[in-house]
């Protein structure tokens, strides 16, 4: 029993002489940075209904409350938002979005012309929002709802050739969340 106390006294004496003091701060350092992406709308209409709107414009308000969270709007830094219109149409048109708050002021809008369909036009456009773009993250942050304008520049006769001309519309958004400070 006698030796084994010295040795075991040993152990700590090498333990303690062999190791380096711990940095329990680093933690302070690391950042976690996730992508969160995922689908906002998808609006799709025939041109028989657009037809009725000729010349006049159909609006679409959409609540989307997912910007406004705390859990998103206290950490989102940067990101961009994704819109996809594909148009089998014989209808020039306008898309115009409105990025409104809670009280309904436009914070940021983004027009796209949309030409007739030969037999199909799909346009893409990617808005990004925060550092770099010089697109202040805030609009994202105080987005309260989405009001979509379709405007139809062509009249309300359809000459288009394919059996069920359409008008869709889709978006979704990829932004980077800081979730430790």
């Amino acid at each position: 029993m006698k030796k084994i106390i010295p040795l075991v006294l040993i152990f700590f004496i090498c333990l303690g002489s062999c190791s380096e003091q711990q940095d329990f701060d680093q933690v302070r350092d690391l950042e976690v940075i996730p992508d969160l992406s995922g689908p906002i709308v998808y609006v799709e209409t025939t041109e028989a209904i657009i037809n009725t709107i000729s010349p006049d414009t159909i609006s679409q308000s959409i609540n989307f409350d997912g910007f406004a969270s705390g859990v998103f709007s206290d950490r989102v830094i940067s990101g961009s938002i994704q819109f996809q219109l594909q148009n089998s149409t014989s209808k020039d048109m306008d898309l115009i979005i409105d990025f409104l708050d809670s009280d309904n002021n436009s914070l940021d809008s983004v027009e796209i012309g949309v030409a007739p369909a030969l037999p199909e036009r799909t346009i893409n456009l990617e808005i990004p929002y925060g550092p770099p773009s010089g697109r202040n993250i805030d609009i994202i942050r105080n987005t309260s709802s989405l009001q979509l304008r379709f405007i139809n520049n062509s009249n309300n006769t359809s000459v288009s050739s394919l059996p069920d001309p359409k008008l869709i519309f889709r978006s979704s958004a990829s932004f980077k969340l800081r979730l430790l400070e």
